[in-house]
């Protein structure tokens, strides 16, 4: 069995079939890969919906943390809380009883 190549005919036949084959090719590969491409404008999307996500947590954290300021500079029984939780801090002639758990040793 020989081996041959098509007849040059067949090229000259076929000639705009494979120019308008190989231009769709590369105008779908430009289209899809390029800077300004399909998958990039993709990423790029989901991207910017993850970071809207994110602007939403910490403006919620945010309105948090504003909320807990206001308390501590008015309520006297927050700042009582925070000092006694966070501080250790007790009031006169109070005693404090802590409680450890030994199941870790």
């Amino acid at each position: 069995m020989k081996f041959s190549f098509p007849d040059i005919n067949f090229y000259k036949k076929r000639r705009w079939t494979i120019i308008g084959v190989s231009a769709i090719l590369s105008i779908a590969l430009i289209v899809t890969i390029s800077d300004y491409g399909l998958w990039n404008r993709f990423t790029l999307e989901y991207e910017t919906k993850s970071l809207e996500r994110e602007i939403i947590a910490l403006k919620d954290s945010n309105e948090m943390l504003l909320e807990e300021i206001e308390m501590l500079k008015t309520d006297t029984t927050t700042i009582e809380k925070v000092a006694r939780e966070k501080y250790g801090m007790k009031k006169r002639n109070e005693t404090v009883f802590v409680i450890q758990d030994n199941e870790g040793k």
